[in-house]
């Protein structure tokens, strides 16, 4: 093509506002744009006091699969296939394991597994069988976000199941799966007008642990399970009840149910034997005495 007609074309594309002759120009700006329309921003860092329960399950077990591999890395490769199911074990139940608190056990498959965790403040604690390991909850989120597990970690974390059944053939007692969650109305501290305390937190009532137990329920010993209970939701007459009772008892337990009074609530307790209220307790002594004569809805 001779000089004169490449000219001619050139000046003619320009006219027409095109850029044939700059024919890396065009390239270049269709690269720019697909790049700014299209560029995704990279996923927010792992924060240790931000993660929530399904979040924190999840971290640990991604950290567990990388740092001590064998059945911390099979359990996830599970899990990211099932889901995450991690459930709540009693302490008492494990007689070897020396360290404080709840044992959460981790599972890709829903069966009882050899890995599990015990978080002591801010400590998590790593079992395979035995203790093989401990990282605080900083640490392990730091090493997640140096190598870049932020998605990983986030995906999983929508698939775990927090408080989920796995029964304890191999490990504790058979039958146990797990710790039951007390309804969050129910907790905290409560006293009634001699100043006793009635202590319910997430998973025990006044130190009473609170478990899903199945048929097949068989105590290795009665001092293991001698604090245990088992409990359900029961509506009694339009009252919402938590029926609780304990393992080895004779009787047929207690119902707890939080009552009004104005603006004060209480813990009222019954006999499920004789249906009678057995007790009010409020969030102070000062409070239990001046209702000393409350009246509280009928279950009978």
């Amino acid at each position: 093509m001779s000089r004169r007609i490449l000219t001619f074309m050139c000046l003619t594309a320009a006219v027409l506002g095109l850029t044939a002759c700059s024919p890396n120009s065009h390239t270049d700006n269709k690269n720019d744009g697909r790049v700014s329309s299209t560029q995704k921003q990279a996923p927010k860092k792992l924060v240790a006091q931000d993660l929530s329960d399904s979040e924190k399950a999840s971290a640990i077990t991604v950290y567990g699969a990388l740092r001590y591999k064998k059945a911390w890395q099979k359990t996830y490769q599970a899990a990211d296939k099932n889901g995450l199911s991690v459930a709540v074990k009693s302490a008492t139940a494990f007689r070897y394991i020396k360290d404080k608190g709840y044992i959460y056990q981790v599972s890709g498959n829903g069966k009882e597994p050899d890995t599990f965790y015990i978080l002591e403040g801010s400590t998590v604690n790593f079992y395979n069988r035995k203790k093989i390991g401990s990282a605080s909850l900083n640490e392990l989120v730091s090493y997640l976000n140096d190598k870049n597990e932020i998605k990983n970690v986030r995906k999983l974390a929508a698939y775990t199941t927090m408080g989920a059944s796995i029964t304890s053939d191999k490990y504790g007692v058979k039958g146990d799966n797990g710790l039951a969650t007390v309804p969050k109305h129910l907790r905290g501290t409560w006293y009634n007008r001699r100043g006793k305390k009635l202590v319910i937190d997430a998973h025990s009532i006044n130190g009473g642990e609170i478990h899903k137990i199945s048929g097949s329920f068989a105590p290795t010993s009665f001092e293991q399970t001698r604090r245990w209970a088992r409990a359900r939701m029961e509506n009694i007459n339009g009252i919402d009840c938590y029926h609780v009772q304990a393992l080895n008892a004779q009787n047929f337990g207690w119902l707890y149910t939080v009552q009004k009074k104005g603006k004060n609530k209480a813990v009222a307790t019954y006999s499920v034997d004789t249906g009678s209220c057995t007790g009010s307790y409020w969030k102070s002594v000062k409070l239990a005495k001046a209702n000393v004569d409350a009246k509280f809805a009928s279950l009978s």
